[in-house]
C-alpha cells in the first residue's frame, strides 16, 4: 500500500503542477524502483524483485500487455487527458494480505484503468481485481473499521 502511494502521490502532484506541453516530465519525485521497471528505462535488471515480479504479473493479467513507459504513464495525469477514467482516492487494508484501492470514476461503471493496474502490480500486488463500483459509504465504513 505504501509503495503504491509513493508512486501515485507524486504523479497526482504532477497533474496539478506540471507543464504537459513539455516533451518530458520531471521524474525526481518518482521512486527509482518504479522508474526502473518501466519499458525503455534500461534499468529493469536493477529494479527490486517485487517490481520485476509485478511487471510479469501485469503482462499475465493483461494477456501479454507491455510494460508502461514512465513518461507515457506520467502523461496520463494531464488534467486534459481523457483516457484516464479515474481519480485517486485512497487505499485501505481489507485483510492480512488484501488492500482495496479506491478511486473516483465519476459514476462510470467501466473505465480505463490499466495505468492504475500497472502501478498496483509493480508496487507488489500479486493479484488485481476490478474495478467494481462501490458507494462512498463502503469506503468510509472500511476506513473507519481499520483505524
Amino acid at each position: 500500500m505504501e509503495r503504491l502511494r509513493s508512486v501515485l502521490a507524486p504523479a497526482v502532484r504532477r497533474g496539478c503542477t506540471a507543464d504537459f506541453e513539455q516533451e518530458s516530465l520531471p521524474v525526481d519525485e518518482i521512486p527509482g524502483w518504479f522508474a526502473a521497471v518501466g519499458s525503455g528505462s534500461g534499468g529493469e535488471e536493477r529494479a527490486p524483485q517485487f517490481a520485476r515480479a509485478g511487471r510479469e504479473a501485469y503482462a499475465e493479467h493483461t494477456g501479454g500487455g507491455r510494460p508502461w513507459d514512465l513518461q507515457d504513464w506520467l502523461y496520463r495525469f494531464d488534467p486534459d487527458e481523457d483516457s484516464r477514467g479515474w481519480e485517486w482516492w485512497d487505499a485501505t487494508v481489507a485483510g492480512p494480505s488484501r488492500v482495496h484501492g479506491w478511486v473516483d470514476s465519476w459514476g462510470e461503471s467501466f473505465f480505463g484503468c490499466q495505468d492504475l493496474h500497472w502501478a498496483a502490480f509493480t508496487a507488489g500486488a500479486v493479484r488485481v481485481e476490478g474495478p467494481t463500483v462501490q458507494k462512498a459509504a463502503v469506503w468510509s465504513a472500511e476506513r473507519d473499521s481499520t483505524g
